[in-house]
Order: C-alpha cells, then structure tokens, then sequence
C-alpha cells in the first residue's frame, strides 16, 4: 500500500532571508515523526491576515493530498477554540485544524532552560528564563512580545521571529512540547495515524 500523501499548511513567513521556517519545523517534527514527514507548506506572513492567508490555502488546496492539515496560531486564550474555528467556518474539518496556543512563542516560553542555552545571560548576567511570567505558557498573552522583551538585552540580542524561531524549534524537546501542549500532541497522533 502507498503511503498517503499528507500536507500540513503551516502559518508564518514562506520566504525570509533571516531562515527557513520550514526547515526549523521539520527538524522539530522529525523527532516524533522519524521519516513519516508530512510536506510543509508555510501558509503567509505573520502580517496581519497571516492566520487567514494559510487557512484559505488549506481550505483551497489543489495539490492532490490525501489529507491536508493545518497550524496556525490561535492568538488568543485556548477558551476561543471553538470561536475561532466558527469565524474561520472550520468546524466542518476541525480534527484537521491545530493550534498553536497562543503562538508558536509559547512553545519557546514553555522550555526556559532551551532559551538559557540559546540566549545565555542578560546584561544583569540573568538567565532570560528569570523574566518568563510565572503562568502555564498557553495562558500568557502575546507571547511573541514576553519573548521579544525578555530578551532585549541577551547575549544573542532581542528574539527574531524567522531567526531565532528557526533555531529554537530545532533545540525544542517534542516529548515535553506534546506534554505541554495538547494541539502539538494531537498534530503528531494525527500524522501517525495516517501513515
């Protein structure tokens, strides 16, 4: 039997001369994965409409997959799930849709000691993992701006979303991040299941 084509469209910046998103994804899918690899397809900016610019990819794909999934940030708190699946008119292919809660920053916020290592210390010589709120990482609100602000004065200067985000997906324990996230969990069952 042939394997199934899966496609996953994914939120953020297709071309970007500061990294290739897509390369940091794989290298995170890969871990849990292990060569059942779905193609990636990053699905539009992280200008406003970015969210809506994947999902009409996703919605309008004309690529033969056997199955199209997608991950976009919720960019809200995980309570508006159902809200924003509406808005979108996703319900009808919800086991489809995955989120990231409430961006891909929270991944970054949830594993403190990955951003020590990357970031080193502050100007005050502090780990930026001192300066994470203390709440589950899906509850903190514009995680891309914590990240942004905790950073500022880090050896490796303030986070870069296409840069750094590249380099921290690559350093990310999926383990802990299906632990610590339900919807990432869930995109890797989904995968597995269809392979």
């Amino acid at each position: 039997m042939a394997a199934k084509k899966i496609l996953l469209f994914v939120e953020g910046e297709p071309n970007s001369p500061n990294g290739d998103l897509r390369k940091g994804l794989i290298d995170l899918l890969q871990k849990q994965l292990k060569g059942h690899l779905p193609k990636i397809i990053i699905g539009g900016g992280y200008s406003q409409g970015g969210k809506t610019q994947t999902i009409h990819k996703f919605k309008t794909n004309k690529l033969n997959a056997d199955i199209s999934l997608v991950l976009v940030d919720l960019d809200k708190p995980e309570n508006e799930r159902e809200n924003d699946l509406k808005e979108l008119d996703l319900l009808d292919v919800k086991d489809n849709v995955f989120y990231m809660i409430q961006e891909m920053e929270s991944w970054f916020l949830s594993q403190p000691d990955v951003l020590d290592k990357f970031y080193g210390v502050d100007d005050n010589k502090k780990n930026v993992s001192e300066k994470i709120p203390k709440k589950k990482p899906a509850d903190i609100d514009h995680p891309y701006e914590v990240l942004k602000r905790i950073t500022k004065n880090s050896q490796k200067g303030e986070y870069h979303k296409i840069k750094h985000a590249v380099e921290l997906l690559k350093l990310l324990d999926a383990d802990k991040l299906a632990t610590d996230f339900i919807d990432f969990k869930n995109l890797i069952e989904k995968i597995k299941s269809c392979v």
